[in-house]
């Protein structure tokens, strides 16, 4: 054999071993991206799993919070069951605003994201009266266009939340952070 022919055949096999190794490496990076999303899915589910069974197994605090997010008895409250229900929400806010990260990098699904802005949209009026703070403003601003979408329709707690924080003004004052929601 020609040396031109042998070194032709050598760079053409060299050739099909990389184009070989880069498709292995796309398929072990869906795999691997594939994974990643599940453990993430994972993750989130767990912790909610472990919130609400914590609210289980807190009698007082979720009676409370039944009281205030289930019954709307929102009288019943004192200033120090509001501070909790803040704090409460506060890290439902976090949770979501984890969501909304998340799907902005590609690692979560559409379903997850327009539930957690739903979500989001619909706690809106306990966040501003709560003073909750904001601490992503993009998130923010999310959630606010969320509640101008056509489609968007406020829960009734919300609703009735809207009409009793009108005549009782919130207890705080939102100092604790530099942004909160107003």
């Amino acid at each position: 054999m020609k040396p031109n022919i042998i070194l032709t055949l050598t760079k053409a096999c060299g050739n099909l071993a990389v184009l070989a190794g880069l498709i292995f490496l796309i398929i072990e990076l869906r795999q691997n991206s594939t994974i990643a999303l599940s453990q993430i899915r994972q993750e989130r589910t767990l912790s909610i799993i472990d919130e609400y069974a914590l609210f289980a197994q807190n009698r007082q605090f979720s009676s409370m919070l039944h009281r205030a997010l289930e019954d709307g008895d929102f009288d019943s409250l004192s200033k120090d069951d509001w501070n909790q229900i803040r704090l409460y929400e506060t890290a439902r806010m976090v949770r979501l605003e984890d969501v909304f990260f998340q799907y902005h990098n590609g690692l979560i699904d559409d379903s997850a994201y327009n539930f957690s802005l739903a979500m989001a949209a619909s706690r809106l009026p306990f966040w501003k009266w709560l003073k909750v703070a904001a601490f992503n403003p993009e998130f923010r601003a999310a959630v606010e266009a969320s509640t101008q979408q056509q489609d968007f329709k406020q829960a009734t707690l919300a609703l009735e939340f809207s009409k009793w924080s009108k005549k009782n003004p919130s207890p705080f004052r939102g100092i604790w952070a530099p942004s909160v929601y107003e």
